[in-house]
């Protein structure tokens, strides 16, 4: 397992993880009347007319000091709503190590709001020596729901919120990997990213036999507020309805709606070793992208030596997400991270989202304990201040690909270096399923393949697996120093697109 619950590259922002206390006081709410969406938006839009000014709370030293491992240690023992009969459980999280913003935390009964009161007794410490003194009112940092998900009539975590406006999930027999966000502002900008988080939340009891789980938030930030509505329905896949409405407070350089976070450190030629053992260690391998014009992309993620920002313009996008192809044991050889076993997470916009950008940061890490991979869409238009932004967006979370991407498609790719010429690098990229699965290999496929930025293509073939099924592509390109070449390659049979077309940014080898 990860160290951590969430988490960020320090490249970006040492102090990135900001995370709430939630239960510790309760701010002046109405409980008459029928809590909905409107209700959200009508605090974000009266939140943006009024000053930023977050009030986090001493924590106590013996909590804020806590290793990420130490943290874990803390459970909570008495889940909400154990003892009623639904369909899902909530548990929560202590205020301590990285997590310090406050957050409030309620509960909807048949549209009315209800406090949920805090107890310290909750909460198990494992092996922790806990002081005496530790504060009976220190509420709460975040949430986790559960449901009979994997070992029935047991309950199981699915999807947890912690960590500024980050949320993770999970379907059957999956484990945390790939995170989403609910907004992301100036990723990788020289000015600083900005990370807004979940100043309230509301959990919507559950009715008996209901098959989703619905949870409210309140955003806020020093350029932007934003309401939520999360339905959450767990699976064999886990899927997420994000309805949400934001309002900026001022202009920003980069508005970032769906973003998704994960970690690529290495495998396949891609990403630097720093000596480690395994084969591969990363939650993704790959952005896939569908644009309007019928046109599907796979980008492999690598792990740079400097931050690398890609950029893929789109009108009316199809969807967008991180994708881990290999699922065998053997291509990670991790007992203990069983990367196999993290999720793809897929992105489907609701409604029209007209054009804009695919945007893709790589960020460098040499371990496995730092996301430093994010995907996002960046509209063309960011709204004017104060003016609200409507959006939505389907979430999953899934371990089988199958379905989700109609043409066949790149399976693997593999990078190195040609030893013959200097700065040359020798690319493979393996096509397969989609309409390729039933084609004999006698079957006259041609690769297309491209180098741009001055790229010389020096060779390249076309092989044919018979026992796996799959088309090979082994090319071998020099791009030019310092300028990295964008490398395309799709497979066509009679003059039409059998594949996704495979993208690249590929640099130079080391001479």
């Amino acid at each position: 397992m990860r160290k951590y619950p969430h988490y960020r590259s320090p490249v970006k922002l040492a102090s990135a993880l900001l995370l709430g206390l939630t239960g510790w006081a309760f701010s002046a709410v109405s409980l008459a009347g029928d809590f909905n969406m409107q209700t959200v938006e009508s605090k974000a839009s009266r939140l943006v007319e009024r000053s930023y000014n977050p009030k986090p709370l001493p924590i106590p030293a013996f909590l804020k000091n806590l290793s990420p491992e130490q943290y874990s240690q803390i459970q909570d023992t008495s889940p909400l709503w154990q003892n009623d009969n639904t369909p899902f459980q909530a548990q929560f999280y202590l205020p301590g190590s990285w997590f310090h913003q406050p957050e409030i935390i309620r509960e909807v009964v048949n549209g009315q709001v209800r406090p949920i009161p805090f107890k310290l007794s909750d909460f198990s410490f494992g092996d922790l020596k806990v002081p005496a003194d530790l504060p009976g009112n220190l509420g709460y940092a975040g949430f986790r729901l559960l449901a009979p998900l994997n070992t029935p009539p047991s309950y199981n975590e699915f999807i947890s919120f912690l960590g500024a406006t980050y949320f993770r999930a999970v379907g059957k027999h999956a484990i945390y990997g790939t995170s989403a966000r609910g907004l992301g502002i100036d990723t990788a900008q020289p000015s600083g990213e900005i990370f807004p988080y979940f100043k309230e939340i509301w959990l919507e009891k559950p009715q008996p036999g209901a098959q989703d789980m619905v949870v409210y938030a309140l955003m806020d930030s020093p350029v932007a507020t934003g309401a939520y509505r999360f339905t959450i329905q767990p699976g064999d896949s886990t899927t997420v309805q994000v309805q949400a409405t934001i309002y900026l407070r001022k202009p920003v350089q980069v508005l970032e709606l769906a973003p998704l976070t994960s970690m690529y450190w290495h495998g396949h030629g891609r990403g630097i070793t720093a000596g480690d053992w395994h084969p591969a260690q990363h939650d993704s391998s790959d952005l896939v992208m569908a644009d309007g014009n019928g046109e599907w992309l796979t980008r492999p993620i690598d792990n740079p030596l400097q931050i690398q920002t890609t950029t893929y313009s789109m009108d009316h996008p199809v969807g967008f997400g991180l994708i881990q192809q290999d699922r065998q044991f053997s291509a990670y050889q991790g007992i203990e991270t069983q990367y196999q076993r993290r999720p793809s997470v897929w992105v489907q916009p609701v409604g029209d989202w007209g054009k804009g950008q695919v945007r893709l940061v790589e960020l460098p890490t040499n371990n496995r304990d730092m996301d430093n991979i994010d995907v996002f869409w960046v509209p063309a238009q960011e709204p004017a201040p104060k003016t609200p932004l409507h959006f939505a967006y389907n979430l999953r979370f899934f371990l089988d690909n199958h379905g989700l991407i109609p043409l066949a498609h790149p399976v693997g790719t593999y990078l190195g270096d040609d030893p013959k010429t200097p700065g040359a690098r020798t690319v493979v990229i393996d096509f397969a399923d989609g309409a390729l699965t039933n084609l004999p290999g006698s079957m006259p496929i041609v690769a297309h393949l491209s180098a741009e930025n001055g790229g010389k293509v020096l060779s390249q073939k076309l092989e044919w697996d018979a026992k796996a099924h799959f088309w090979r592509v082994i090319a071998v390109i020099q791009p030019q120093p310092g300028t990295p070449s964008n490398v395309r390659c799709y497979l066509t049979l009679d003059k039409q697109v059998m594949t996704n077309t495979w993208t690249y940014l590929l640099h130079a080898a080391k001479e």
